[in-house]
């Protein structure tokens, strides 16, 4: 047994118990059976925010309908937003349109070093040291929050992880825990632990392959500490403008949040009237928490004739990218109680 690591030698005996316990535990993810750095580049973006359970099933479609650099190059910005929807932080999908176009430029190859891989849209540090250690062996260790919740709890570190300068030190820590070893299977292997093992709740300390040298094991809760930032509620309502079994659809402007997505017009009382709610939809965008009505409405005067503006049956709807909250609302009116 060894307590928390402070030398050399006590970092090299975690490695080796990680690596270890890798290569037998892990998952059988779709992105772990390949070599190809397209492939492995769609991964990591996808899985930024999102839970691996909701990404795999994306990221098969989406390979089968953009399986190259060329592919996803020559597509619409339409298709490629509409493939992603439902994943969320949809300037990702963006990012690896123009990724790809840029690479089609440039040969069809990223680049196989750290400097010019964030170079690119959508590589900070973290995907530029995922992408480059998965795909080509590059010595840069991965820093997310799952690396994070496990680095303070094996040395017991209390500084918020919210502020840059705890970040900076924590990086430092993932480098050296990295050592001189295969970057592709460490990077893996402590992302794994964070997200099978070392859990944000309940940790499964007794089972975890570092047990023997985590100062933080016995109260593994307490780390990571992060300032939380206060959740504001906000009130959002939407008008249902029918013409007959159209509703009435926009395409939100660029500049704005959802650009390029499609949802239903914000409620305007000086423009159209209003009546019952027919639906109320609750989510979460960065800091707020929405709850947003439907009410039936009704214009004052003429409608107006936008090229931004649609009138969709729900089965026409299916055909176009809605905004998450919107696509919920899209498919409440089905319910035969808001005809």
């Amino acid at each position: 047994m060894i307590k928390s690591p402070s030398s050399e030698k006590q970092w090299q005996t975690l490695r080796v118990n990680l690596a270890a316990w890798y290569a037998t535990a892990k998952r059988d993810l779709p992105w772990r059976r390949t070599n190809d750095p397209y492939a492995i580049t769609v991964s990591e973006l996808m899985l930024q925010q999102t839970q691996v359970v909701t990404v795999i099933p994306y990221y098969k479609r989406w390979l089968k309908q953009f399986p190259t650099w060329d592919a996803l190059a020559r597509a619409k910005e339409s298709e490629v937003i509409k493939a992603w929807e439902g994943l969320g932080y949809y300037r990702r999908a963006r990012n690896l349109q123009m990724l790809a176009k840029i690479v089609v430029l440039a040969g069809g190859e990223l680049p196989h070093d750290e400097e010019g891989l964030l170079k690119l849209p959508g590589f900070g540090p973290y995907t530029a040291a995922a992408v480059g250690s998965i795909a080509f062996g590059l010595p840069l260790a991965v820093l997310d929050g799952n690396v994070m919740r496990v680095l303070t709890r094996v040395l017991a570190k209390s500084e918020d992880i919210s502020l840059p300068r705890t970040r900076a030190i924590l990086q430092e820590i993932a480098t050296v825990f990295l050592g001189d070893g295969d970057p592709s299977i460490h990077n893996q292997a402590v992302m794994e632990l964070g997200a099978t093992v070392c859990l944000p709740h309940n940790p499964m300390c007794l089972i975890c392959p570092l047990q023997g040298g985590c100062a933080g094991k016995d109260h593994a809760e307490d780390f990571p500490v992060k300032t939380r930032i206060a959740t504001e509620k906000r009130i959002e309502t939407v008008a249902i403008l029918r013409h007959g079994n159209r509703f009435c659809c926009e395409q939100v402007a660029e500049g704005k949040p959802w650009h390029g997505l499609w949802r239903f017009p914000d409620f305007d009382k000086t423009r159209m009237r209003g009546g019952r709610v027919l639906a109320t939809i609750k989510y979460g965008i960065t800091k707020y928490a929405v709850t947003m009505d439907a009410v039936e409405a009704k214009w004052k005067g003429r409608a107006p004739v936008l090229e931004s503006v649609r009138y969709l049956t729900t089965e026409e709807m299916n055909a176009y990218a809605f905004a998450a909250p919107h696509r919920k609302l899209a498919l409440n009116l089905m319910n035969p109680k808001m005809s």
